[in-house]
C-alpha cells in the first residue's frame, strides 16, 4: 500500500543526511568551511579532478556521492530530454519564481532559509545560487558521466548539512515544532514543488506538456532529490511517477503552506527583483503571472500583490514580440511573459557573478 502524506511525512521530518553531517561537522571544527567553499569553484563536473588541498573527508565524499543511482533507465532520460528540449526556458522561469515562492510558502523552510547571513537581503546572489540547479538541468550533458548538475547537487548538500549543524550547535531550534532544521521532508518536499508545482503552474498558464514529457521532468527530479541526499526508498515512494507524485504533494501542501512573515519578506524580495528586469508595458506582470500559477489562496499567504496586468491580453496591443521562437502554449501574453522571465534568470546569475557576488553553492559558517 502506498505510504499517505501523514506517514511520509512523519518519517522524513526528523530525519537528517548522515553522511554530510559528518563531514561538515569535522570542517566546522577544524574552521575550514570559507577554503571548502573556495575549493567548490574547481569542482565542475561530476568527472573533476578533486583538487589536491582537498580535506581527505570532502575528497571522500565527493568520490562516494558521484555516481548515479542504479535505478537510473536511459529510456526515462530520453523523456527528460524531449521536456527540456521544448519547455526549458519556460521551465526554469517557472521553477526560479513560481518554485522557489512554492519553498517559501513552507514557514519552517522560509525561516530556515531566512537565518543565514550570506544569503539575507542578497537577493541577486540568493536566486543566482537557487537557479544554478534549474539552469543547469537542461544542459545536454546533465544526465551524463560529465555533469555540472551534479556537484552543483552535491555542494547543495553540504549546504543544507551546515545550516543543520549549525542551528544544532546554536542550541536555539525549535525541534519538537519545526522538526528537523532542513529534514528530508524539506529536500523532498522541496524537489515535489519544483517538478510537481512547476508542471501545475504551467497548467494554470496555459503551457502545453505532452504527458511523456511530464513524465520525463519527474524523473529528472527525482534524479536531482538523490543526489541532494534523499534516501532511494523515499524517492521511489514519492516521485515514481508524475500522478503518484501529485497525489502526495497535493495532500502534502494542505499540511505545509502557511502564511509567515518570512515568507511574505522572501517573496516580496523575489518579485521586486524580476519585475525589475520586465520590459515597459509588462508593469505587474510578475505578481499577476503568479496569482496565475499558484492559485490565489496561496498567492494571498505570502502576500502576492494584486495586479491590473492582463494575461489574457492580446499581445500585439503590447507591442510584444515572440521570445521562444514558437508557441509553446496557447495564450501569447502568458508565453511572452514566460520569454521575458526567462532572460531574467539568465541576467539574475549573470549580474550577481559580475558584481563579484559568489555564484556558486556555499556553506554558512554562522547563522541569525
Amino acid at each position: 500500500m502506498a505510504m499517505d502524506y501523514h506517514d511520509f511525512a512523519q518519517e522524513l521530518r526528523d530525519l537528517g543526511d548522515p553522511l554530510a553531517d559528518e563531514v561538515v561537522r569535522e570542517l566546522l571544527d577544524e574552521d575550514r568551511i570559507n577554503t571548502v567553499n573556495d575549493l567548490f569553484r574547481d569542482i565542475e563536473t561530476a568527472d573533476s579532478r578533486i583538487p589536491p588541498q582537498t580535506p581527505g573527508v570532502l575528497r571522500e565524499y565527493f568520490e562516494a556521492t558521484r555516481e548515479f543511482p542504479d535505478w537510473v533507465e536511459e529510456r526515462r532520460l530520453r523523456d527528460t530530454a524531449a521536456f527540456f528540449r521544448h519547455h526549458h526556458l519556460a521551465a526554469s522561469a517557472m521553477q526560479a519564481t513560481v518554485g522557489l515562492v512554492g519553498t517559501y510558502l513552507s514557514p519552517v523552510g522560509a525561516y530556515t532559509l531566512h537565518s543565514t547571513h550570506q544569503l539575507s537581503h542578497q537577493p541577486h546572489r540568493r536566486l543566482s545560487q537557487s537557479t544554478r540547479i534549474f539552469m543547469g538541468m537542461g544542459d545536454s550533458d546533465a544526465f551524463t558521466a560529465h555533469s555540472k548538475l551534479v556537484p552543483t547537487c552535491q555542494k547543495v548538500r553540504l549546504v543544507h548539512a551546515a545550516i543543520r549543524e549549525l542551528h544544532r550547535r546554536s542550541g536555539e531550534w525549535d525541534y519538537e515544532g519545526m522538526g528537523m532544521p532542513v529534514s528530508q521532508l524539506y529536500t523532498a518536499g522541496a524537489a515535489l514543488v519544483f517538478s510537481v508545482g512547476v508542471l501545475d503552474g504551467m497548467e494554470n498558464i496555459g503551457l502545453t506538456v505532452e504527458p511523456d514529457e511530464a513524465e520525463g521532468f519527474m524523473y529528472a527530479w527525482a534524479i536531482v532529490a538523490h543526489f541532494l541526499g534523499v534516501p532511494d526508498t523515499y524517492i521511489k515512494e514519492a516521485m515514481p511517477s508524475h500522478a503518484r507524485a501529485a497525489e502526495l504533494w497535493h495532500e502534502g501542501r494542505e499540511h505545509e503552506w502557511a502564511p509567515s512573515r518570512e515568507g511574505i519578506l522572501l517573496t516580496r524580495e523575489c518579485i521586486d527583483l524580476y519585475q525589475s528586469y520586465m520590459p515597459p508595458g509588462f508593469d505587474g506582470a510578475v505578481p499577476a503571472f503568479l496569482r496565475k500559477a499558484l492559485s490565489d489562496r496561496f498567492a494571498d499567504m505570502v502576500e502576492v500583490p494584486t495586479s491590473v496586468f492582463d494575461l489574457g491580453a492580446d499581445a500585439a496591443s503590447l507591442g510584444a514580440s515572440a521570445l521562444l521562437g514558437s508557441p509553446v502554449g496557447h495564450n501569447p501574453v502568458a508565453d511572452e511573459v514566460i520569454g521575458h522571465l526567462g532572460k531574467a534568470v539568465e541576467r539574475v546569475c549573470r549580474e550577481a557573478f559580475t558584481a563579484g557576488q559568489e555564484t556558486e553553492p556555499q556553506m554558512a559558517d554562522r547563522i541569525r
